[in-house]
């Protein structure tokens, strides 16, 4: 699923800065991103777990458990995040079913990076 083509003319764009922090670890999670333009690093307790770049997902885990957020994303360098809310995500998850499949690719993907990090 190209993510980059599905979200760059939404409504729902934000902008931030290089050094911007999008959320922190242990904050609300209300929203999960598209990343469009620019760089995030994602972080926890301080130590880089990964890079997201234009067309990758980042806050999904908060949005599928309704938990705090398990990470801290920062803008790498100056980007545009596509906003997706609870209402979106689970809409999309019933109706776009390559989106469910993505997230699902993401998620095996990033416990697999953990587990080589063990």
């Amino acid at each position: 699923m190209d993510l980059l083509e599905t979200f760059k003319g939404s409504n729902d764009l934000l902008d931030f800065t290089a050094g911007t922090v999008i959320f922190q670890e242990n904050s609300q999670g209300g929203h999960m991103y598209v990343v469009i333009k620019g760089e995030v690093r994602v972080t926890l307790k301080g130590k880089e777990l990964a890079k997201a770049k234009a067309g990758e997902i980042v806050g999904e885990m908060a949005l599928i458990s309704a938990d705090l957020r398990s990470a801290t994303v920062t803008a790498v360098t100056d980007c545009t995040l596509a906003v997706i809310d609870q209402s979106s995500f689970e809409s999309l998850i019933r109706h776009v079913p390559d989106f469910s499949r993505h997230v699902m690719n993401v998620l095996v993907e990033r416990i697999h990076h953990a587990y080589e990090k063990i």
